[in-house]
């Protein structure tokens, strides 16, 4: 269950950091050990995370047309769930010679992205190799590059757009947490109460005071 204190904890350690240090700051929040776990699990937990916060509601959220650059609007299904891993290492066969690689970890995401060569040795430079490393990776935990086949209502064009898990989450929390931060504004003026006394309340006594005060 939502709990306010915890949300507006996440939203403050979160708020002012990059890609890389949001996700550890959720991975925390969600008991899972960013500096081990692949980046497809740590996508698993921050998901479980949201279910036990949020429930399994659907949620909208919306993207951008790269060939026309309108926006898309889409609805996530009900109960949603990101697919289990298979295997958490893959055998890449290049060449005449088989590459052990195992699945991409926060730590490997520098300045410049991900960098593959952290993942095993094989020759990265070649392009065959590297596409063949991505769909091994992919194969082997679906969850690492989940997306959403939709078709523009403006242009008709055809796409197919990348899931984010964390960063869904974290529009949610931003929204949930603007709304709490200002409902607690608004009755601290009105009562004089501590953020403390008013988290403290059930949510439908809250909206029961915000009725008497919000315009």
């Amino acid at each position: 269950m939502l709990d306010g204190g915890a949300l507006l904890d996440l939203y403050q350690n979160g708020r002012a950091a990059d890609g890389p240090a949001r996700l550890a700051v959720l991975a925390r929040a969600a008991g899972a050990d960013a500096a081990t776990l692949p980046l497809a699990e740590l996508d698993r937990r921050i998901w479980a995370l949201r279910a036990d916060w949020l429930g399994a509601a659907a949620g909208d959220a919306v993207c951008t047309c790269p060939a026309c650059g309108g926006m898309l609007e889409f609805t996530l299904p009900a109960g949603f769930a990101l697919p289990p891993a298979a295997a958490q290492t893959v055998s890449v066969a290049w060449r005449g010679r088989d590459h052990a690689l195992r699945q991409p970890r926060l730590s490997d995401i520098g300045p410049a992205g991900l960098d593959p060569r952290r993942l095993g040795e094989g020759p990265w430079d070649d392009p065959g190799f590297a596409e063949a490393a991505a769909r091994a990776l992919q194969a082997a935990d679906p969850a690492l590059g989940l997306g959403f086949a939709m078709t523009c209502p403006d242009c008709g064009a055809a796409l197919e757009q990348l899931f984010d898990p964390a960063g869904y989450f974290w529009a949610e929390i931003e929204d949930l947490a603007r709304r709490l931060l200002h409902e607690v504004a608004l009755l601290a003026r009105a009562f004089g109460w501590s953020e403390a006394e008013i988290l403290a309340m059930p949510p439908a006594r809250r909206a029961l005071y915000l009725s008497e005060v919000a315009p």
